[in-house]
């Protein structure tokens, strides 16, 4: 695919960018859910390097991600049990990757002017990881995200999660015009399915622009203690615990 833009439309209405960035200068979608919800977790993890543990639901999403790329790449003959309430779906990904329809893993960074570079660049500012984007012809796409986790209560996030891949599509490829995202609530059977025309999903990239340069500009990260921010936190448990702002 041609990653070449001859002019930048998109970016007319994104904010000046920062004569310099702070000490945490990429971000993600995650990240800045975390920043976004107490700075001084994203201190803590991104900055001092303290990384919390990742618990056993979040392990079995690792692995459930690995069998399924495994699956439609053809390294599984047979289908895992833990994909089964989707068969027919991953049967059809997996015949499309054969026929060098379907990317998977992508691992996508982006500059201050959202211009395609590497994941892990020194001017790497932007990253977003998706399971697979389907090509469905030169204009459209499907980008795809397999979630193990519930889908009630994370309905805002997770459509914002989609609204970011929708935008990140269009910056990669700029012939696309067309994105529909799929999450795929492998436990449950659900999908939740959103599409996005280039112009719709671009009215929204300015916010997340601001927003993200929020976070790769800061350099107080003030604490948000709540019953609400800290009740996944691990920093504020133990003998020692990191934070002591954390709150039960």
């Amino acid at each position: 695919m041609n990653l070449t833009q001859e002019s930048r439309p998109d970016l007319e209405k994104l904010t000046a960018k920062p004569d310099k960035l702070g000490l945490t200068p990429a971000w993600s979608y995650s990240a800045l859910k975390v920043f976004e919800e107490c700075p001084y977790r994203t201190y803590i993890s991104r900055v001092k390097k303290i990384k919390e543990p990742s618990g056993p639901a979040a392990d079995r999403g690792t692995e459930i991600h690995q069998q399924a790329e495994d699956y439609v790449c053809g390294k599984l003959g047979e289908m895992p049990d833990t994909l089964k309430k989707f068969e027919s779906q991953f049967e059809e990904l997996r015949a499309l990757y054969a026929d060098a329809k379907v990317e998977l893993e992508g691992e996508w960074g982006f500059d201050l002017d959202w211009q395609p570079v590497g994941w892990m660049e020194p001017k790497t500012w932007a990253r977003i990881k998706l399971d697979a984007l389907v090509n469905e012809d030169e204009q459209s796409a499907r980008v795809i995200d397999y979630k193990t986790g519930k889908k009630w209560g994370n309905e805002i996030t997770h459509s914002q999660q989609c609204l970011l891949y929708a935008i990140g599509t269009f910056f990669r490829y700029p012939h696309i015009e067309f994105v529909q995202t799929e999450l795929w609530y492998l436990d449950k059977a659900e999908t939740t399915i959103k599409q996005f025309t280039r112009a719709e999903a671009m009215t929204f990239a300015p916010g997340f622009y601001r927003r993200a340069i929020a976070m790769t500009t800061c350099t107080d990260y003030e604490p948000k203690p709540s019953k609400n921010n800290c009740k996944w936190c691990s920093f504020k448990k133990g003998d020692h615990p990191e934070c002591a702002w954390g709150v039960t």
